[in-house]
């Protein structure tokens, strides 16, 4: 057992939450609409969420560079898919992954920035993290409070 939280967990916590998020907007799907100064609208930002969570998990995964303008999200569904594809990824390379993976610096796709590959799974999902917060509290401020904890405390990524 490792002291430290392994990305395998807080990916099985993004999972959870997310199956939890589009169940909520399946229920409440005129909080996609709502505007939000961060993206346009909730519905845009949670694009934004899967689309980054998708470059990154190419880019750790050695992929084709996707088009991320050019991804199917006219539905919920379409939308959440592209979450799944990148959680997908994540997974096929948390298996197999060297350690010498995880160190090797990487064009990240802006300008000369280079970034390990640990890094970049970290900021993926702390990037995720970050907004998803930041949903939950507007839409709680919106009178569109969620029917369940966000901690990862409560959440079931390690028992």
């Amino acid at each position: 057992m490792s002291a430290g939280i392994q990305f395998a967990e807080l990916l099985a916590y993004n999972e959870e939450e997310n199956r939890r998020w589009k169940q909520f907007f399946s229920r409440h799907p005129q909080a996609l609409d709502l505007p939000l100064d961060i993206a346009g609208d909730v519905g845009k930002l949670v694009l934004h969420i899967f689309a980054v969570e998708l470059f990154f998990a190419n880019a750790v995964s050695d992929g084709e560079k996707i088009d991320l303008d050019k991804l199917p999200s006219e539905t919920l569904d379409e939308i959440f898919l592209i979450g799944e594809r990148a959680s997908g990824m994540y997974r096929e390379f948390l298996a197999k992954a060297k350690p010498e993976d995880w160190v090797e610096a990487i064009g990240v796709g802006f300008g000369e920035l280079r970034a390990s590959r640990r890094k970049l799974v970290a900021q993926a999902l702390t990037h995720s993290l970050r907004h998803w917060a930041q949903i939950s509290t507007f839409l709680r401020q919106q009178g569109l409070k969620q029917e369940w904890n966000h901690d990862f405390l409560m959440s079931k990524a390690i028992e």
